[in-house]
């Protein structure tokens, strides 16, 4: 597979939405069909060529639209390099940290609603987050150090990813973590991962990570449902 940072994806990312900027379209074009072969968009068409040709990824797709309806669409390279499957406007991806701005979307509007405040205890929605733990490092043989964390974590923290939870790929302390107590990679989608301590006082500071807030959401939509709450924070976690 390509190896891409963040950081890369984010600045071609955001160099294909300026080439993507609709506000110019011609409304004219809003109620026809995809224009993929439009003379307008074979600009786009290349640029997104060109990214799968120079191997900067895989496959690629993109769809534009207005108010009014579609403008764009474009399926370009493979969905699967293994077999060799060509992706399609049909293809599935694993959303990944997409699904924050779902969540946080849906957050949002409880606290808009008055069933959600941000500087609520997040336990009260989720008592998993209660009494959370702090990774202060590693003992000389190589055990954990863990304390209690002083203060609690707000809705606020893990909606702007200052509630002490971090990833992995950016933290040398929760890989060797992680290899020390067994406990899964949160890549793996398995619920063992939600054991991971936090790596500063709720806060404290930002560094991006988890955010928990779909289980949030969902707990206060279903505060009966513990085993669909284990679901949304599964799929929030996941994208983190």
């Amino acid at each position: 597979m390509n190896h891409l940072t963040r950081r890369t994806m984010l600045q071609r990312g955001g160099m294909l939405g300026a080439i993507l900027a609709l506000d110019t379209v011609s409304s004219a074009l809003a109620g026809t069909t995809p224009a993929r072969s439009s003379v307008r968009f074979k600009a786009i068409d290349a640029a997104l060529r060109g990214g799968v040709s120079r191997n900067d990824v895989a496959g690629i797709i993109a769809v534009g639209a207005t108010p009014k309806g579609m403008v764009y669409e474009g399926a370009f390279g493979k969905a699967n390099v293994a077999t060799g499957a060509p992706m399609t406007l049909d293809t599935e991806f694993w959303l990944l940290s997409m699904t924050k701005a779902f969540t946080a979307t849906a957050c949002m509007q409880l606290i808009e609603q008055g069933r959600l405040h941000l500087d609520d205890d997040a336990a009260k929605y989720l008592p998993e987050l209660a009494s959370p733990q702090i990774l202060e490092g590693f003992a000389e043989d190589g055990t954990r150090r863990l304390r209690l964390a002083k203060r609690a974590i707000k809705v606020r923290h893990l909606l702007t990813h200052t509630s002490g939870y971090t990833y992995s790929i950016w933290s040398e302390a929760l890989t060797r973590y992680e290899k020390v107590t067994g406990m899964p990679d949160i890549a793996t989608c398995k619920n063992a991962a939600f054991t991971a301590p936090l790596e500063f006082e709720p806060g404290e500071r930002w560094e991006y990570g988890i955010t928990w807030t779909g289980s949030a959401s969902w707990s206060r939509r279903c505060p009966s449902s513990r085993s669909r709450s284990t679901s949304a924070r599964t799929s929030s976690r996941r994208s983190a």
